[in-house]
């Protein structure tokens, strides 16, 4: 597999607010870019987690990680419900 761009990780506990922006837990790892926009995506989280991603809601399934295998421009990302200490975000922007 071909990865152009860089590979980041944050932990949660996390809040409602965006990990994008400013002050968000991947905006705060990528300070070397004004806004960050991520193209690959991985998230393990409790089972029933709430994600929002550009404004769509998304429920992590019964195998407790959501995976966006392809390239895809993901301009904002929350928990709307906050996401507990065992939440773990890959990406790469």
């Amino acid at each position: 597999m071909y990865l152009n761009g860089r590979i980041g990780q944050v932990l949660g506990p996390f809040d409602s607010s965006n990990l994008l922006a400013e002050g968000g837990a991947i905006a705060a790892f990528t300070p070397e870019v004004t806004k960050p926009t991520l193209t690959k995506l991985g998230i393990q989280a409790e089972v029933g987690t709430l994600i929002c991603i550009n404004g769509v809601d998304i429920r992590i399934g019964k195998t407790g990680i959501y995976e966006l295998d392809e390239t895809v421009s993901i301009q904002s990302l929350s928990f709307p419900n906050g996401a507990d200490e065992n939440t773990i975000v890959d990406f790469i922007y």
